[in-house]
């Protein structure tokens, strides 16, 4: 079995404020859920093998703060530009297969509508309410990365800041 981690990076400042959509960077709020979301993950035993990125800022600060509630060393974040750019379904899972390796949980931190809609396509559920930081763990009945396909996924967990935040209210 594998699973996929899709990730939407954390709560950003605005466009005016960052020098290009690149650049744009964590907020105060956003690096707060993604520790939050990333702790509740690690507690449920979601810990990605494998930690791919966008390179754009937001997403790798989000990444550092995943990664570091993990135990991994930030050198070993596969940055890929193919995440930022977006690309065909096909062509997404292709690249993710590639960079997965033999590793058991891979995830991917990334952007909207791309992890919504891969999400969606994947497992065929409904994720149109993907907010920042949301993360979605998709489980496949597979043993190798290059056989995952769209509708092969199964939802096993979806989990946002709010979510979270609710509960303990």
């Amino acid at each position: 079995m594998k699973r996929l981690i899709l990730v939407r990076h954390a709560k950003t400042e605005p466009l005016t404020d960052a020098a290009s959509d690149f650049e744009r960077k964590l907020k105060k709020r956003g690096r707060g859920d993604a520790s939050l979301v990333a702790g509740d993950l690690k507690d449920k035993d979601y810990v990605p093998d494998v930690l791919i990125a966008s390179p754009a800022k937001r997403a790798i600060q989000t990444a550092l703060i995943y990664a570091e509630t993990y135990g991994i060393p930030e050198d070993d974040i596969k940055e890929a530009m193919f995440v930022y750019d977006g690309d065909t379904t096909a062509r997404m899972l292709d690249a993710i297969a590639g960079l997965a390796g033999n590793a058991g949980t891979v995830m991917v931190v990334g952007h909207n509508p791309d992890m919504a809609t891969l999400s969606m396509l994947l497992t065929r559920e409904d994720f149109y309410h993907y907010p920042t930081c949301a993360s979605s763990v998709i489980a496949f009945s597979i043993t190798d990365w290059k056989d995952m396909s769209v509708g092969q996924g199964r939802s096993e967990y979806f989990v946002y800041p709010r979510l979270l935040k609710n509960n303990k209210a």
